[in-house]
């Protein structure tokens, strides 16, 4: 999911194919049972020197993904690694872990050094909140891989391949509502990015 561009429609990018790979592999716990992620970060350069010119260049050179068009983007891969072992005519789970790879691409200016005092501030202000909108929705999908891991822990099932497809079938729902919890955010968060400082300049 994603900032959407002001100009288009108010859906939300979910897939990045743009922007300058960082290629980061920050690697780190999820603080939650059986759930690891990392991140690959890439940089959507935008050119411009003023508040105009840097939202004119994003609205014309946005984020493509799944729902429209976005200034930023985050997308999770979900990795399962599953085992699991047959006592007494009963299946069970002896392991259950998800690693969420994530794809994270953000704004950076081109020519930082060319913004004025009050176009640095605005872009710092908007970039700050490109950043936190993406990590609310990191946070929102590491919840739901492990809420899913709680859950499949406790499946059981009178064959191992039977088991395996419903522990498999269950991370393909949840992937599908996850990403319908996210559009509730954007929504709102969309309201709150038109009235940015950087934006309030752009239209002056």
């Amino acid at each position: 999911m994603g900032i959407a561009v002001l100009s288009g429609p108010m859906d939300i990018g979910s897939l990045p194919r743009a922007g300058l790979a960082v290629a980061l592999a920050l690697m780190a716990s999820a603080a939650m049972g059986g759930v690891t992620s990392s991140t690959d970060q890439h940089d959507f350069l935008v050119e411009g020197t003023t508040a105009a010119s840097l939202v004119r260049f994003m609205n014309g050179h946005a984020l493509s993904g799944d729902h429209g068009h976005a200034y930023a983007s985050i997308h999770p891969d979900y990795q399962l690694t599953l085992a699991t072992h047959d006592a007494g005519g009963i299946c069970r789970p002896s392991g259950v872990d998800v690693h969420v790879q994530f794809d994270l691409t953000l704004p950076v200016a081109a020519s930082p050094g060319a913004l004025s005092h009050r176009t640095r501030a605005a872009w710092s202000s908007f970039t700050a909140f490109a950043r936190a909108h993406e990590n609310h929705h990191r946070a929102s999908y590491l919840g739901c891989a492990s809420a899913f891991v709680a859950q499949a822990r406790r499946q059981s099932g009178p064959s191992c391949l039977a088991l395996q497809d419903e522990i498999r079938r269950m991370l393909y729902d949840m992937k599908r509502s996850c990403e319908v919890r996210q559009r509730p955010f954007d929504q709102s968060q969309a309201r709150v990015l038109r009235n940015l400082a950087l934006f309030a300049l752009a239209r002056r």
